[in-house]
């Protein structure tokens, strides 16, 4: 998952002469193989310009670059790739968590107690139909939906129309089920 890494002249390390001259030849070595070493703790030994440079871990500064969708970290000469893709399920299990925040939204804008159970109904664009079919008893739950229904005439109604997605919220205090 890595891209890349390259092997900077530690400042408090070394001198600025020293600095310029390992700075040119890092930037043309193979930086994964020299971040390699630093991480194993090991002490490295170059030809520089005809002379035997000898550089200890702490003498380099390494700087890594994780691939597009990648998220790297790198400790104690281990490294942990994390896949940032998101897949269908990833978006879907978003798009439900958005909905349940807009449900408890509205349900504050309608003076609902935090314990009211309430009849909810959501419609709205493919996604959120999507969200809704795969997800519906995770939003009742967080939502203390205890029905999916209309809930009639005295529902609270809350719209969210943006560039991701757009959906209608309608609820009321159910006093059925409470």
């Amino acid at each position: 998952g890595r891209e890349w890494d390259r092997a900077f002249p530690n400042a408090h390390t070394m001198d600025a002469v020293h600095r310029v001259v390992l700075l040119r030849f890092l930037g043309a070595a193979d930086g994964a193989a020299i971040a390699a070493a630093v991480a194993r703790g090991e002490t490295q030994e170059f030809a520089i310009d005809g002379e035997r440079v000898v550089l200890e871990p702490e003498d380099l500064l390494i700087e890594t670059a994780s691939a597009e969708g990648f998220a790297c970290a790198e400790e104690g000469g281990y490294l942990v790739g994390l896949d940032t893709t998101l897949n269908e399920v990833l978006r879907l299990e978003g798009a439900a968590r958005e909905i349940v925040r807009a449900v408890q939204d509205a349900r504050k804008q309608a003076g609902l107690e935090v314990s009211d159970r309430i009849v909810l109904h959501v419609t709205g664009d493919e996604v959120v139909e999507a969200a809704l079919a795969r997800h519906r008893d995770y939003v009742m739950s967080e939502t203390l939906a205890s029905r999916w229904a209309l809930p009639g005439a005295d529902a609270f109604v809350a719209r969210q129309d943006d560039a991701d997605m757009r959906w209608t919220v309608q609820l009321a205090r159910d006093l059925e089920g409470a």
